[in-house]
Parts: structure tokens; sequence; C-alpha cells
């Protein structure tokens, strides 16, 4: 029999609503039916005496004697039940059984109250009618989470009697009756409304819990968000920083940990060639990598970007460890359905509590040794040591004075002039970046041109040198060359950059050379071919610097229309003493000669070093032998000394 039958026919829920009405109609009768039956006992023990005397022992005693006795049976059973909670499914049976018992009791005290009642005078028959409908209105609440029963109570407990008080010829007795039938009508619609209510209360129950665990999952899905990468899964900064600061909290003790700052190399060009959905899937398998590597001896975080972290558990030797293996398991390929990627990782590492004592420094010195990893070459890893930390604090304090020496136009170019070999006629100067620091020791261009390069400040420091350069070299009737960092050929807009201030100088754009390293046209090929193609168009010359020490050096020739090649200082140094060195020069030189290119040879130094590089073909060189980088001033005085 379906349940919502036996409490609400015209409701239609889903099963578990079925199931939540079932197990509370059981909870609510496993608490009162044995009450009821409590009370029913003391009705007809109040019965019996009341009629004692008007009716046989049989009736007076023997039938409430076997009443009790069942009624005591069944008040057993539901006692027995009261920590026992059935399956929903078995549950209607309890509830049939109740309505069947309830009818059946009902029609046995009734009968009996009937028979006493007939055998009764005039005020005892108003008694025992009261007796049994008070009896009976007193189950009905007991079963009113059963409303079927409770109506079984009243249909054949009370029924009868009162059947009999609006049927008798005595008014007070039909009064009684009437009185009692409109008592069970109203009894009866409240029975009703008070399950309908029963009902609703548990809906709302019902609905209340289910927006509690809607709330709590909602509340779960925030938590993931908030402390989870959505690309990888891996817990974020967020959680990082909270796991740091409770393992760091000088209340939890001072268990050693390591912290890893891992930054992929190589990534970058991933994104860039084959797009994001090529590099997120990456970043996953990167994640998977990481956890495998990592295992149960720490934790693996996504930063952002390219970032990650891990902590490990244990000291120094744990850490190193960790980050040697997080090192080398990033440079096996990564393959998927159709790619296969190379790339790598650099670490730094810190320690607590032996290099910080909270958070934000303990993260801050894992970047200054990440940093460092990047700088020694990628793919390594290196620890924190407080001279790294100083090194970082000694960068910060020449970028500060960089912006304010870039305001005061502290930057000065010098030329370092470009000689023909043979004749040994100036033939142009190269641009080179010297900064007159008002105190403290002197900075190379080798220190602050990378700082430049990494801050932002490349671009504006070479516009601002050409610009001056322009003006000062554009009565010496000689081209200047000056050199382009990678980054700057990656802006999309450098070539216009340029061209501005050529034409606000009214500087001839034949007399500029821009010169680009081989290791410039492999951070971004694509940007430095169309920025190559734009400076040409204008009548710019290129030139291939560092030739020989970068990659692909062949297929740059072939693909860019460089005007001459310049051989790295390097090569030129080792002349005299590796003859590898000299075979290398002559294969550069006849190389270029094949492809009617121009030479050029850097630090020149001796004239053996020069007489051999003519001897060899080289055209043009620079170095010591010819003049240190000068300022315009020194310049023009050499110029005039010599045509004097």
């Amino acid at each position: 029999m379906n349940m919502l039958r036996l409490t609400l026919p015209d409701r239609r829920e889903d099963g578990e609503w079925n199931q939540a009405i079932l197990l509370e109609q059981f909870a609510a009768l496993r608490q009162q039916v044995p009450l009821m039956y409590a009370m029913m006992f003391a009705d007809a023990a109040f019965l019996a005496f009341a009629a004692y005397d008007t009716v046989s022992p049989w009736w007076s005693l023997g039938m409430p004697t076997l009443l009790a006795v069942l009624s005591a049976v069944r008040a057993a059973f539901w006692v027995a039940r009261r920590g026992f909670t059935p399956r929903p499914e078995s549950i209607p049976r309890y509830l049939r059984g109740t309505i069947v018992v309830a009818a059946l009791l009902s029609l046995g005290f009734g009968g009996w109250g009937l028979l006493l009642y007939a055998e009764g005078d005039l005020v005892r028959r108003a008694c025992i009618a009261l007796y049994i409908f008070i009896g009976a209105i007193s189950c009905c609440y007991c079963l009113q989470s059963v409303p079927r029963a409770g109506q079984a109570v009243v249909v054949f407990g009370a029924m009868p009697v009162t059947l009999c008080l609006l049927f008798s010829g005595d008014w007070f007795l039909r009064g009684l009756g009437i009185n009692i039938l409109l008592v069970a009508i109203v009894v009866l619609r409240m029975m009703r409304t008070s399950h309908a209510g029963f009902v609703e209360m548990l809906a709302s129950r019902t609905h209340m819990a289910a927006e509690q665990e809607r709330a709590k999952g909602a509340e779960q899905r925030a938590h993931e968000l908030a402390y989870h990468d959505p690309l990888t899964g891996l817990p974020n900064r967020r959680a990082l920083a909270e796991a740091l600061e409770q393992r760091t909290d000088p209340a939890g003790g001072s268990v050693p940990l390591g912290l890893l700052i891992i930054d992929l190399d190589r990534f970058k060009s991933i994104n860039d060639v084959h797009g994001h959905p090529a590099g997120d899937q990456l970043l996953r398998d990167v994640a998977a990598r990481l956890n495998s590597v990592v295992g149960e001896q720490g934790t693996s975080y996504r930063l952002g970007g390219d970032e990650f972290a891990v902590i490990i558990d244990g000291d120094g030797d744990a850490a190193r460890r960790a980050a040697h293996a997080i090192v080398n398991a990033m440079l096996r390929p990564f393959a998927s359905l159709d790619l296969v990627h190379h790339i790598g990782a650099s670490v730094g590492i810190s320690l607590y509590p032996h290099d910080a004592l909270d958070l934000d420094t303990l993260m801050r010195r894992a970047d200054i040794a990440l940093y460092k990893a990047k700088h020694s070459g990628r793919s390594q890893h290196c620890a924190f040591e407080p001279m790294l930390d100083a090194e970082i604090r000694r960068r910060a304090e020449i970028e500060r004075e960089m912006r304010e020496a870039m305001g005061s136009d502290a930057f000065i170019p010098h030329y370092q002039p470009i000689v023909c070999l043979k004749s040994g006629e100036v033939v142009g100067y190269e641009l080179l970046a010297r900064w007159a620091r008002a105190e403290g020791d002197a900075i190379g261009p080798e220190q602050f041109i990378p700082i430049a390069e990494e801050c932002g400040l490349i671009d504006a420091l070479m516009l601002r040198l050409l610009r001056r350069a322009c003006r000062e070299t554009r009565d010496w009737k000689v081209p200047i060359s000056i050199n382009v960092s990678p980054t700057q050929l990656k802006d999309p807009w450098f070539s216009q950059k340029l061209l501005a201030v050529l034409v606000r100088e009214r500087f001839p754009a034949q007399r500029l050379t821009v010169e680009i390293t081989e290791n410039a046209l492999i951070v971004d090929a694509e940007s430095a071919q169309q920025a190559i193609a734009s400076l040409r168009n204008q009548g710019i010359q290129l030139a291939l610097d560092d030739f020989g020490t970068g990659y692909s050096s062949l297929q740059h020739l072939q693909m860019l229309p460089f005007d001459r090649l310049k051989i790295d200082r390097s090569f030129v140094a080792a002349m005299g003493r590796d003859p590898q060195a000299m075979r290398l020069v002559l294969a550069i030189v006849t190389l270029a000669n094949t492809l009617g290119l121009p030479v050029v040879a850097e630090g020149i130094e001796s004239a053996a070093t020069a007489e051999t590089l003519a001897q060899l073909g080289c055209a043009m060189g620079q170095g010591f032998l010819y003049g240190h980088p000068m300022c315009a001033m020194d310049i023009v005085a050499v110029r005039n000394a010599s045509a004097a």
C-alpha cells in the first residue's frame, strides 16, 4: 500500500519526500502509542469499577482484563521499538497494523461500553458515554500522526454509544449525544488540520535541511574556489599562505620545513606557438608530475601563471633532494596527443626556521633564491644565502637610482670607433651607455642594462640615448650603431618609436645601424622578424651581433636581411693562443664574404690581431687598439686633432 494514501491521499511527492513522512510517522507512533495504551487501560479500569454491581463478573472483570492484556501486548510491541528505526519501505506495514489494531481494539472497547450502557441507569449511562468518548478523544490525539487510525478509534469506539444517546428517549441523554457528536466532528476536523500542519512542518524542516545542505555545498565550493586553482586542482597562493602561517606560528613549535618556489622555463613559447589550450594542458601535466615527485613528503601549490610552490617537511637536505628531483622531472618531455613539449624548471629554496621565522620573509627569500637559479642558466635549483639578499637589495637600490637618473639625464652616450682594417679610417661609431653617478662605485652597462631590462626601463633608456646621440653626431657624416635588447623586439611599436626619434631629430635613417644578437631572435622570432622588416624598409642598417655565440645562425642569415656580421670578442681574444678560435674566425669571415656581408671584429687590442684579421678578409674592427668609448666632446677633439 502506498503510504500517501494513509496520510494525504491527494499529495504527489517524490520518493525521498515519501520516506521522510514515513520516518516521522513511525517516530511519532513510537513515542505516543505506549502512552495511549496506558490511558486506555486506566479508562477501562474506571468503567469496570463503575459497572461492577450492574453486570456479571465476566463483563465487569473478564472483558476489561482481556482488553487490558491485548493493550499491554501492543504497548510492549511499541516499547520494544523505541530504539529501532526500520527501513522506509517496511514502515507502511507497521502503519497498516496500527490502523487495523486501532479499529479492532476500539471495536472491543466500544462494544463492551455499549453493553455497560444498556445495563445502567440514567446517571450511569451518561458517565459511561463520557468515559468512552474521553478515552476515544485521548486516543485520537495520540494517533494524530496516522489520521486513519484516529478516525477508526472515533468510529468504532465512540460512535456506537453516541448513536444510542442520540436515539434514546431521554432529552438529557439525547442532548449529551448531540454535544458528543459535535465535539467528535470538531476533533476529526482538528485531526485533519493537525496532520496537514504536521506534513507542512515536516516539509519546512526538510526544505530547511535541504537549504542547509545546499548552503554547505555552496560553502564548500566557495572554499574550493578560494583555496584551489581551478585549472590544475592544486591549492593556490592563499592556501599556501595560510599553511605557512600555521606552520611558522611560534605556538605550534619550530618544526623545520623547506619552501620551494618553482618557475617553468620556456613555458611562454608554448603559449605563443601552440596557443593557450596547449599551455593549459601542459600546466595540468606539470601539476600531476609535480605531485608524483613530491609524494607524501610535502604539498604542491600553484601560485599563478607558470609558477608553483612546494612545502617540504624536513631539513635542508630534504628540500634540496626534492628540488633536484623536480628539476630532473621537468626536463623530461611532456607528451600530449599530437605534441611533445620540452621545458624545464628553476627552483628557489628557503628554509624555516634557518632562513626566516615569518611567512613574508620566507616567501621573499625563496623568490630571491629562484631569481639566482634562473640567472645561473635555468633548470637549476638554488638555496637562499644571505649574500643573495644583499645582492637583491643592491639591485633594488640600483633600480631606484636609475629611475632618478633617467629624469636628470645622468645616462650619457659614449662612442667607440669602428675602423677599416686596411686603411685605419674611422667608418662609424658604436653607441654605448655610460652612467655618470653622482656618488658611489661606478656601475658598468653589464650591470645596469640587465636591471633596466627587468624593470622595464630599457626602452626609455635606449630612446633617450639615441635622441641625444642623433643631436651630437648629426654633423659627423659617419654612421652610428646601437644595440637593441631582446625585450624591445617583442614590442610591436618598437620600430615606430625608433623612427619617430630619427624624424624628430632629423637624423638620416641610412646612417643608423641596429645591432641585434642571435639570442634576441630566439625570444620571439615572429615579433623580431616584423620589427626587423619594418626597420629595414625605412633604410636602417642591420647587424647580427656576437655572431657564433647564439643559435641557428645560418637560418637567421637566410631569413633576415642583415647588412653586416660582428664577430664576438671572445673569438678574437683567443685567436693568438687557440688555433681552433683562429679556424672559427676564418670560417665566419669566409661565410660572410660568400654571402656578400662585411664583417666587424670586436675586441681588437693589438696591431698583430688587427693585421691577422685583415689578412683573413675581415673588413672592419673595433677595440681598445683604436680607442676606448668616449663622450661626444672627446670624440670631436680627436676628430679635430686628426683633421689638423
